[in-house]
């Protein structure tokens, strides 16, 4: 099946007489790209099943999977897709597609929700922000891309193993050097004209590292894996080594995205504490839509921390120029009728229990449900 995908993926990749400026990893490596670590069980589907959507109704899994990609892809079950592939090119397309790569021992288990918890960012963003987050994000900086291996390790150390299993994090690895520099490309995904395989386009794919670090001891106090098609991030994994590290990295990034221009931010699947940061549930449909949409709308997104460490408060505390105006001009409107009513703690942090036992946005599950 492997040696299969590599000459499948091959025979789709884009000549350069039909679409110019590809960054489309080569042939050297392949090998290495698709090493796969099987267990003698089978994993795979001979073809068709269903899952169902919101309504309950079943839904043929195989009209939600491309066709171009039905050489290299099977359904698996419920949400879950499998290949015995983890060729990056694969990889991206899969991304680009809206499905979320996670692994088992042996085998790659693409993932398309039936809901996805997402986050609007832009034009208005949703993002909520508690009190105790603020005051406590004076402690850390953000950086992007700075350690992907030492992120890897973080996880490997907070979860296990889990889903992150070496030929995922090789490939992994290999679309992070592409990304990992201010002015790099990224690597093409392929857009395919609708149900058939030729390409009419390319998107960029981005693969990052996010890493909060302790201000005072320059220690790395936590981070996550995440990557980008268009103007949407999805996250992956991550961990945290501190009290609040996790906390505060969240709504950094969150501002972070929102600075750079994201519009939405892929949460996975639905947890209590990602409704609570603003995100809500879409539908399957609608959130591949929007993947569609903004991949080729929003090609230059991407998340740049101008390459350096920046300061988590001054990002948490960032608005938009006209926000800000509005903000202020309420405040002050509003200032005497706010001493005059008691205030209430609506800060889920202030009211106790999550302080330190939060779930980040990827610890959402082990084995097969892995990120979400």
């Amino acid at each position: 099946m492997t040696a299969n995908a590599i000459l499948a993926i091959r025979n789709l990749l884009p000549s350069s007489a039909h679409i110019k400026k590809r960054n489309i990893i080569g042939d050297k490596g392949d090998a290495a790209m698709n090493s796969s670590n099987g267990d003698g069980r089978n994993h795979s589907a001979e073809g068709g099943g269903s899952n169902h959507s919101n309504n309950g109704e079943p839904v043929d899994a195989n009209a939600l999977l491309p066709r171009y990609l039905f050489p290299l892809v099977r359904h698996y079950h419920d949400d879950f897709y499998v290949s015995r592939s983890f060729d990056p090119r694969l990889i991206v397309q899969l991304m680009a597609e809206g499905f979320l790569p996670i692994a088992t021992r042996g085998y790659l288990l693409p993932k398309l929700h039936v809901e996805r918890c997402v986050l609007q960012l832009n034009p208005k963003s949703n993002l909520h922000i508690s009190k105790s987050t603020r005051k406590k994000s004076k402690r850390f900086l953000l950086s992007v891309n700075e350690c992907f291996d030492e992120v890897v390790a973080g996880c490997h150390r907070q979860h296990g193993t889990n889903w992150l299993y070496p030929p995922i994090v090789a490939a992994f690895r290999k679309i992070h050097e592409r990304s990992k520099d201010e002015n790099s490309e990224g690597v093409s995904a392929m857009i395919m004209a609708h149900d058939s395989l030729e390409p009419q386009d390319v998107t960029p794919v981005r693969l990052y590292s996010v890493e909060v670090w302790n201000a005072e001891t320059g220690a790395l106090a936590g981070g996550e894996l995440g990557y980008s098609v268009g103007g949407i991030y999805s996250s992956l994994t991550g961990f945290s080594n501190e009290d609040a590290a996790g906390s505060v990295q969240l709504v950094a990034l969150g501002k972070l995205l929102t600075q750079v221009g994201f519009e939405y931010w892929d949460l996975g699947m639905a947890l209590e504490y990602k409704t609570r940061l603003g995100a809500e549930l879409i539908r399957r449909a609608e959130f591949v839509s929007k993947v569609k949409r903004s991949r080729v709308e929003n090609k230059g997104v991407v998340l740049r921390c101008g390459g350096n460490r920046r300061n988590a408060k001054e990002l948490i505390d960032w608005e938009r120029p006209g926000v800000a105006a509005n903000n202020k001009t309420q405040n002050g409107n509003s200032q005497q009728d706010q001493n005059d009513v008691p205030q209430q703690s609506s800060d889920p942090d202030e009211e106790g229990s999550t302080k330190s036992n939060r779930k980040r946005p990827h610890e959402e599950g082990k084995g097969d449900e892995g990120a979400g």
